[in-house]
């Protein structure tokens, strides 16, 4: 695999970025394997969570080398604390990840723009995030991973401390709102938008959900998979795990590998 760090202007936010990209190569050096695929490249847009930023996927994990086991691309950006939104005091990180990234990423590289060959997924916040693109434009992916993540416009009220405090602000800054209740009925509810979807008559992508049941994350969890599991006909294709696991890379270092093998990739 190729690891390529790029600098470039947003036009959306206005100002420089940055993104971290994995691309399959033809030929490895001792030790690394790969799969070879002919034309353009699929790609999963791989999202971080709260406290992160475009860097960690490649720094704690070793998603370069489980993507060159399949021959696919990753690019990875950073979307700061924004919970991908349009913030209502900040920047338009939702309008960057979901259309500027992609555009700018296909025009830098040799990326396949079908959509069953585009996969977004991430974790904790950068699940949700996923799950908020793939739910809002259903028809430019073929399947969104989430891990250890929720809707977040179903956040239970946190105990006290740093945490709390993250997520007061981000609550405040991202949708003016004072708690989560605020998010309920918006664009930023993930269960607004899947049923917008169906009732569109739209292609909708798979879903691939896990968390683990020692996280932080995993009883609001629930509520989502509840929703999707319950939709009559499984429209989502709803795939979801349960498995013991905390809040930590370990969990998604193991689990990104699972994602990877459950995407529908093409032959």
């Amino acid at each position: 695999m190729s690891f390529i760090q790029a600098d470039f202007y947003s036009r959306v936010l206005q100002m420089e970025c940055q993104l971290n990209a994995v691309l399959p190569e033809a030929r490895q050096g001792v030790g690394a394997n790969a799969a070879v695929r002919e034309g353009k490249y699929p790609v999963l847009f791989l999202l971080h969570g709260t406290s992160g930023d475009h860097s960690d996927w490649e720094r704690w994990t070793s998603i370069e080398r489980y993507a060159a086991h399949k021959g696919i691309a990753v690019v990875m950006c950073a979307g700061q604390l924004s919970a991908y939104a349009n913030m209502a005091y900040g920047e338009r990180f939702f309008d960057y990840v979901a259309y500027e990234v992609p555009q700018i990423a296909r025009e830098f590289f040799s990326l396949s723009a079908a959509r069953e060959d585009s996969f977004i997924a991430g974790l904790s916040m950068g699940g949700y995030g996923a799950l908020k693109v793939g739910l809002t434009d259903p028809e430019r992916y073929g399947a969104v991973g989430c891990l250890s993540s929720f809707n977040q416009a179903y956040m239970p009220p946190l105990p006290d401390g740093p945490l709390k405090q993250i997520v007061a602000d981000r609550l405040r800054l991202c949708w003016d709102a004072q708690d989560a209740s605020g998010i309920i009925g918006t664009e930023s509810d993930l269960f607004v938008l899947a049923r917008r979807a169906l009732d569109a008559g739209k292609k909708l992508p798979q879903i691939f959900f896990a968390c683990g049941s020692d996280d932080h994350n995993f009883p609001p969890a629930q509520d989502t998979i509840r929703f999707f599991t319950e939709l009559e006909g499984d429209p989502f294709r709803f795939k979801y795990y349960r498995p013991r696991g905390r809040h930590d890379w370990e969990f998604w270092d193991e689990w990104v590998q699972k994602l990877l093998d459950w995407l529908p990739l093409q032959d």
